[in-house]
């Protein structure tokens, strides 16, 4: 778990160290939603894939909870997901960051608390995971004037098709849910940034939307439902694993700026002509006296393949997966857990 919070805390440096300058000068406030919106969609895309960290375990089905001795485990899983930079060149021109200045990838870490148990007398297993981060409480942070929330969540249903025996092939078909909500903030430097933007009707005027001492927070949540399929052949010391899922995930990423929010130095509240401009027209979700929200929504299918081996050291199993999402993406697991 430590290494994937330093993972994190590279990728969080790496990204609102840059967004310090997103306020550096006044720009068109249509740049700044075209920009993130590209970036959103991206994360978007990238969250269901992450969301399945966790819980790929290296048996396709464990057995029975009443058997002798009762099967179940409990362990814990660390990795990472892959986001391409590329998504984000609009962005990191906004924030003045050239894009040669970053890694090819960045790294969406996760890690999950993990359990699974056996069936009670009809053949099946059902297994639990969660990783959560708090806000505020990451120290090594603060240093950056930054904050970090993250919250996994997910569970899953297997019924045997083959449960292995004197041939030892074991086969699974499950159906899986998981869900992620997070994000992360940085408070910008002192200082009054600004953006303009024109009303488009006619006779419409020209407008100066100003903050006061902001807090930027990009935030993202999906939820995402997954039929699976394994396979694995358990031997006495290791066992390979295979299998396959297919998802549809229910996602939504965008930026929250909290600071006091003036347009033309009226509170905004006072103005509900410019409010529903800035939500019509520039695609705003919510805006007030006291900050501006943008949120794209995005519903997608994801198909993905993932496999690797376990070594298996008595009760005690290492887990070494890799996945592939068909949308051009991969990840890596570590993962160690008692089972019986």
């Amino acid at each position: 778990m430590k290494n994937s919070v330093k993972i994190l805390s590279l990728f969080l440096v790496l990204f609102l160290l840059a967004a310090g300058s997103v306020f550096s000068a006044p720009k068109p406030l249509e740049d700044l939603q075209n920009s993130v919106t590209t970036f959103s969609e991206s994360i978007a895309t990238a969250l269901p894939f992450n969301s399945t960290i966790g819980l790929n375990w290296s048996d396709a089905y464990i057995g029975q909870l009443l058997g002798i001795p009762p099967h179940f485990g409990v362990g814990f899983s660390v990795g990472a997901t892959f986001l391409k930079i590329g998504s984000m060149e609009k962005l990191m021109q906004m924030v003045d960051a050239p894009i040669g200045n970053l890694p090819v990838s960045l790294p969406l870490p996760g890690y999950t608390l993990e359990g699974r148990i056996g069936g009670i007398v009809l053949p099946f297993d059902a297994g639990f995971k969660v990783g959560v981060i708090p806000a505020d409480s990451l120290k090594l942070l603060d240093a950056f004037g930054l904050g970090l929330d993250y919250l996994l969540v997910g569970g899953d249903f297997r019924y045997p098709l083959l449960k292995g025996g004197v041939f030892p092939l074991k086969v699974s078909v499950g159906l899986g849910v998981n869900h992620i909500n997070g994000g992360i903030s940085k408070t910008i430097p002192t200082g009054i940034p600004s953006f303009t933007f024109d009303d488009p009707h006619p006779l419409g005027g020209s407008y100066t939307l100003a903050m006061s001492d902001p807090t930027l927070g990009l935030r993202w949540k999906t939820t995402c439902m997954e039929v699976k399929a394994q396979a694995s052949f358990p031997l006495i010391i290791i066992t390979p694993y295979a299998g396959i899922g297919l998802g549809y995930a229910w996602s939504e990423a965008g930026y929250k700026i909290d600071s006091k929010i003036t347009v033309n130095d009226d509170p905004v509240d006072n103005n509900a002509s410019v409010k529903k401009l800035l939500k019509d027209v520039f695609g705003v979700t919510s805006v007030d006296n006291n900050g501006i929200e943008s949120m794209v929504k995005v519903n997608n299918m994801n198909f993905r393949v993932y496999g690797g081996f376990s070594f298996n050291i008595v009760v005690i199993k290492l887990d070494f997966t890799a996945m592939y999402n068909f949308q051009e993406s991969y990840g890596f697991t570590f993962g160690t857990r008692f089972q019986l």
